[in-house]
């Protein structure tokens, strides 16, 4: 009998000790489940992290294959100047555009943004941190995205290569220079009250064209206008044929005009002896009432005279005004704004 109880005794502390090594085990492997999971998570927010700063270096790459000048040249602060001065990555009219404002997080946790700075060189054309030689061709790109548990910052350099490859092709096609007077004409962009666009006609000669950009003589008559852009049009209010890169018009000139650069990325081709419209756009669009549209844009240096100064075409405002997109506007016969038309061979 006493060795019976014995040998249930010797049993029943075994099961207490399988128990707790079973027990023990089972929460070791709910730590360690627990701990990849974080480690998934982390791995996961790193990798979306990772891949919208390449996004951003995406669309800054894609800014300077539309227009170096337009898009790159002027953005040189360093990164380590003042977050104010950071650009946004966005889409608008279906391209990449660098805006001076945040659109907000991405996928509501992700912070996006890029700075530039200028690249300096030392006399063997050597990167060097401080500057030699300025090499206004190239600059310097950090690429951040951030959230509250991940930061990833990517650098590189893009260089205006195109430059290089045929400096010389376009050639100034269609032009009216001659303009002189200074006011504002047309009311752009309309500072919220929706009064539309101004556009300026003009006639192709007598060979078709490709035209790969357009510039404007334009002044800023406020701190923080609107940013811009020109659409090609066959009409005041017709078939969009080709939209040009957006302008950030806090960059322009204010106390004087001058020509303001719009390219496409594609070139726009036009019909001999045939009349078209740039017509100049803002965003958000001036043709909105209640838009949020801010500031004055001078395409002010325009012409006058009882015939029409530039036989090819007319000047317009008020296009599209309250909304309504079929609109034409007003026809100013008698007058004719600053522009230029380049055409690729």
């Amino acid at each position: 009998m006493i060795s019976h109880s014995r040998q249930q005794g010797f049993g029943l502390i075994e099961v207490v000790i399988v128990t707790a090594l079973i027990v023990t085990a089972l929460f070791g492997f709910a730590q360690t489940g627990a701990t990849a999971v974080r480690l998934l998570h982390t791995q996961q927010d790193n990798l979306e992290a990772t891949l919208l700063a390449r996004e951003a270096l995406e669309a800054v790459r894609s800014a300077r294959d539309e227009s170096w000048s337009a898009n790159i040249a002027w953005r040189t602060v360093s990164p380590l100047a003042s977050p104010s001065l950071r650009y946004y990555p966005v889409i608008v009219n279906s391209k990449w555009s660098l805006a001076t404002t945040s659109p907000g997080l991405i996928n509501g946790k992700y912070a996006r943004y890029v700075v530039f700075a200028k690249v300096c060189r030392n006399g063997s054309d050597d990167i060097v941190s401080s500057c030699g030689t300025d090499d206004p061709g190239t600059r310097k790109v950090v690429a951040t995205a951030t959230s509250t548990t991940q930061s990833v910052t990517l650098t590189t350099y893009i260089t205006d290569f195109q430059s290089y490859l045929n400096p010389s092709a376009e050639t100034k096609s269609v032009s009216f220079e001659n303009a002189i007077t200074g006011t504002n004409l047309a009311a752009f962009p309309s500072n919220n009250a929706g009064t539309g666009d101004p556009a300026q006609g003009f006639t192709i000669g007598a060979t078709a064209i490709s035209v790969s950009k357009i510039e404007l003589f334009l002044r800023s008559a406020s701190a923080t206008p609107s940013d811009i852009y020109v659409e090609l049009r066959t009409s005041p209010t017709g078939t969009v044929l080709g939209t040009s890169n957006m302008i950030t018009a806090t960059t322009m000139a204010t106390t004087s005009p001058a020509w303001v650069e719009f390219r496409f990325f594609s070139p726009v081709a036009l019909a001999a002896a045939t009349k078209y419209y740039v017509r100049l756009r803002s965003t958000p669009s001036s043709t909105d009432a209640g838009s949020g549209s801010v500031g004055s844009l001078y395409w002010d240096y325009y012409q006058q005279s009882p015939s029409g100064p530039y036989a090819g075409g007319e000047a317009r405002r008020y296009i599209g005004q309250l909304s309504n997109p079929a609109d034409a506007g007003q026809s100013l016969d008698q007058y004719d704004y600053g522009f230029r038309i380049y055409a690729l061979p």
